[in-house]
């Protein structure tokens, strides 16, 4: 079991930050097509309405809302990966402070499920953190990551679909839902979540090769 979470722990952390193998999911596509419809109106991403900004700044102080939009301000500017990187890190310790102690405190309980190997108790309780703090934007996207990894691709698309509603800056949710709809032959919409997260984070490990991919894989589609 300890094996089975270190794997699982590895396979979360090499999953981040990346742009892995596609077209994983594909036999998952019809069951995606009957469990949540067509994937999203456009690229596929739920637009940067202010609604999902407005939902943000319920649960982040202002100051430190001005925190975020400041490295997400030099995060766009970063002239290499290391310095991307950085920015990245310092964004995702903010993303995961929920700003409630009970909420950080079932947060640190699934990364101690996971290291475990018991994604299923993981599992439970990111159910119940979302319930708790459903502007959490972190526990959908821990979860949709869960989901992901064990073929559960409607729930997690559903999941990283919240999570962009929430914070549609979130570039590892952009990277996993355009992974998704790359798997899942929809290769415009993937290419419009790239070219999203191109502007919120150029220097995103993998983000040039993964479109160039899809652009040299659409000659003779209609792309």
């Amino acid at each position: 079991m300890a094996c089975l979470g270190v794997r699982m722990h590895s396979t979360i952390a090499a999953r981040e930050g990346t742009f892995p193998g596609m077209r994983v999911f594909v036999p998952f596509a019809l069951l995606l097509l009957i469990a949540v419809g067509p994937v999203a109106a456009g690229d596929g991403l739920p637009p940067p309405v202010s609604s999902g900004r407005e939902r943000l700044m319920t649960v982040v102080p202002a100051d430190k809302a001005g925190e975020l939009d400041g490295l997400f301000a030099r995060l766009s500017a970063a002239k290499d990966r290391t310095e991307a990187a950085s920015l990245e890190g310092e964004i995702r310790q903010r993303w995961a402070a929920s700003g409630s102690a009970t909420a950080d405190l079932l947060l640190s309980w699934t990364e101690k499920a996971v290291v475990g190997g018991d994604a299923a108790a993981a599992l439970d309780i990111l159910d119940e953190l979302t319930v708790r703090r459903p502007t959490f934007a972190e526990a959908y996207y821990r979860r949709g990551t869960l989901h992901l990894l064990s073929g559960q691709v409607s729930q997690a698309l559903g999941d990283f679909q919240t999570v962009l509603r929430i914070e549609p800056r979130h570039f590892l949710a952009m990277k996993e839902l355009a992974v998704l709809l790359e798997d899942l032959d929809e290769h415009d919409r993937a290419l419009s979540v790239l070219k999203r997260l191109q502007v919120v984070d150029p220097q995103f490990d993998g983000l040039n090769e993964a479109i160039e991919a899809i652009v040299a894989g659409s000659h003779g589609r209609d792309i």
